[in-house]
C-alpha cells in the first residue's frame, strides 16, 4: 500500500472498524486495564488533582451544601445536646415586702434562688454542705445565670404587706453541674441515688361558706355562689396547709338561707362535695352582729360569731370542729368586713392548728391627719399602742397638742403639733409596751406593730 492510498483507506474503513470492533474490545480489555492501571493512575495523579481542583470546588459548592444539609444536621444533633445538658422545670414561690422598690424583680430573684437551691439538692444532695458558703455565694446568689426561661403563674399582693409570685423556672442542670464540680462539690451518682418517694395524692376538699351581717348574704356555693366572699381565701389557705387540694364549690341547688349555725347539714354537704368530686366538705358560717359605739372612744365595733365543720364524704365522719366569738373595731363602713375577716382567720387557726397570715380586708386610703404631724399606727393592738404613744408625746418638750386624727381597720392616726417629724418618730420608737418598726414615709411617722 502506497503513502497516498493509506489516508483513503483510513477514512473509508476506520469508522466501520470502530463501530464493529470497539464494543468487543472494551468489554474484553477494559476490566483488565482498569485493574492493572487504575491504582497506579490514582496514586500518581490524585494528589495533583486534589491540590489543583479542591479549592475551586470548595468555593463553588460548599455554600450550597451548607444551606442544604446544615439544618438536617442540626436537627439530628439536637437530641444529643439536650440529653447531655438537660433542662429541668421547678415550681417556686418568691415573696418580698411590697414597700420595696420594684418588688416584682426582687420576688423573681427570690423564686430563682429557691429553684436553684432545689436543683443543687437534686444534683449533689448532702455533698453540697461541705462547700455551703461557696455554693451560696457563687450559685444561689447568682441564680439567674442558671435560668433558661421562666413563666409566672400567679403574682400580686398577699396578706402581711407582701408581694408574692409563683413561677415555673427552667434550670440548666448541665451548666449547674459543671459549676458545682468547679467548686469542689461531688455530684450524686444517678445509679446509686435513692428511689424517688411515691407520689402522694392529696385529698380533695371544697369550701361551703356562708357570710351574713356584712352586707347582703354571700356564699361560695349554690346558684348564687360568689368567688369574692370576704374570708374565703383564708379558709382555702387553711385547707391547703392541712394537706388538701381545694376544688371550687358546686353551684347546684338554691342559695343558702340565714338560719342555723351552719348553712347546710352533713347530708347536703356530702352531696355538694360529691358533685365536684371532693373527698371532704368544709362547712363554715360567719355571722357579723350589729355595729355599735365603743364607750369612751371615737370608735364603733361589731361582734362576730363563726362555726367550722369538716366532714368526710364517704364515712360521714367529722374531721374538724371549731366555734369562735370575736369582733373588730374601726369606722362604721368597714367594721363589718373587718369582723368577718377576723372571724374567718380565727376559725382557720383554731380549726387547723396553724398560724394564719394577717389579711387586709379593704384597700382604703392610708390615714393622714388634716393638721400637724401624722403618726399612723398599723397592726393588731393599734389602739393600745396609739394610747401609749399619745401619752408619751403629750409629755415631750415642745409638743403643744396631740389628738386622734382618724381610725381605720387595724389602724389609728394621731396628729401632733409643736415638734418636728424626726422628734415625733424618735418618741414613738422608744415608747414601751409594744414591739414595732417605726420609720418616716413621705413626712408621716408609720409605726408598724409586730
Amino acid at each position: 500500500m502506497t503513502s497516498t492510498t493509506l489516508p483513503v483507506a483510513l477514512r473509508r474503513f476506520a469508522p466501520v472498524a470502530l463501530l464493529r470492533f470497539a464494543p468487543v474490545a472494551l468489554l474484553r480489555f477494559a476490566p483488565v486495564a482498569l485493574l492493572r492501571f487504575a491504582p497506579v493512575a490514582l496514586l500518581r495523579f490524585a494528589p495533583v488533582a486534589l491540590l489543583r481542583f479542591a479549592p475551586v470546588a470548595l468555593r463553588r459548592f460548599a455554600p450550597v451544601a451548607l444551606r442544604r444539609f446544615a439544618p438536617v444536621a442540626l436537627l439530628l444533633a439536637a437530641p444529643v445536646a439536650v440529653a447531655a445538658d438537660p433542662v429541668v422545670t421547678y415550681s417556686s414561690t418568691g415573696s418580698v415586702d411590697a414597700a420595696e422598690v420594684d418588688p416584682r424583680t426582687h420576688a423573681l430573684d427570690a423564686a430563682f434562688a429557691s429553684a436553684v437551691t432545689e436543683a443543687v439538692a437534686d444534683l449533689a444532695g448532702t455533698n453540697a454542705r461541705a462547700q455551703a458558703a461557696a455554693v451560696d455565694r457563687e450559685i444561689v446568689k447568682r441564680a439567674r445565670r442558671f435560668v433558661v426561661s421562666f413563666a409566672v403563674q400567679r403574682e400580686g399582693p398577699r396578706p402581711g404587706d407582701l408581694f408574692e409570685l409563683t413561677v415555673d423556672v427552667r434550670i440548666d442542670h448541665g451548666k449547674l453541674a459543671t459549676r458545682l464540680v468547679e467548686l469542689g462539690v461531688t455530684l450524686r451518682d444517678p445509679a446509686g441515688a435513692a428511689p424517688a418517694p411515691p407520689v402522694v395524692q392529696r385529698r380533695r376538699a371544697t369550701v361551703l361558706y356562708r357570710l351574713t351581717g356584712a352586707g347582703p348574704l354571700a356564699a361560695t356555693f349554690g346558684s348564687a355562689a360568689r368567688g369574692d366572699v370576704v374570708g374565703a381565701e383564708l379558709l382555702v389557705g387553711a385547707l391547703e396547709r392541712g394537706g388538701y387540694s381545694v376544688v371550687p364549690a358546686s353551684a347546684a341547688g338554691p342559695p343558702p338561707d340565714a338560719d342555723g349555725d351552719l348553712p347546710v347539714d352533713d347530708l347536703g354537704a356530702r352531696a355538694l362535695a360529691a358533685d365536684v368530686g371532693a373527698d371532704a366538705a368544709l362547712v363554715v358560717s360567719v355571722a357579723v352582729g350589729a355595729v355599735g359605739p365603743v364607750r369612751g372612744t371615737p370608735l364603733v365595733a361589731a361582734p362576730a360569731r363563726a362555726w367550722l365543720h369538716l366532714v368526710d364524704v364517704k364515712t360521714n365522719r367529722s374531721l374538724r370542729e371549731a366555734a369562735i366569738v370575736t369582733g373588730a373595731w374601726g369606722d362604721r363602713e368597714r367594721v363589718p368586713l373587718a369582723a368577718a375577716t377576723a372571724a374567718a382567720a380565727q376559725l382557720a387557726s383554731h380549726g387547723f392548728g396553724s398560724a394564719v397570715p394577717a389579711a387586709r380586708v379593704v384597700d382604703a386610703p392610708p390615714l393622714v391627719a388634716s393638721w400637724g404631724i401624722t403618726v399612723r399606727i398599723v397592726g393588731d393592738g393599734a389602739w393600745n399602742a396609739a394610747a401609749l404613744i399619745r401619752a408619751d408625746l403629750s409629755r415631750a418638750p415642745g409638743v403643744t397638742a396631740v389628738g386622734y386624727a382618724g381610725v381605720g381597720v387595724g389602724a389609728v392616726a394621731l396628729a401632733v403639733v409643736g415638734a418636728s417629724v424626726d422628734k415625733v418618730a424618735g418618741v414613738a420608737r422608744v415608747t414601751p409596751g409594744f414591739s414595732a418598726r417605726t420609720r418616716v414615709e413621705d413626712g408621716v411617722v408609720v409605726v408598724k406593730l409586730q
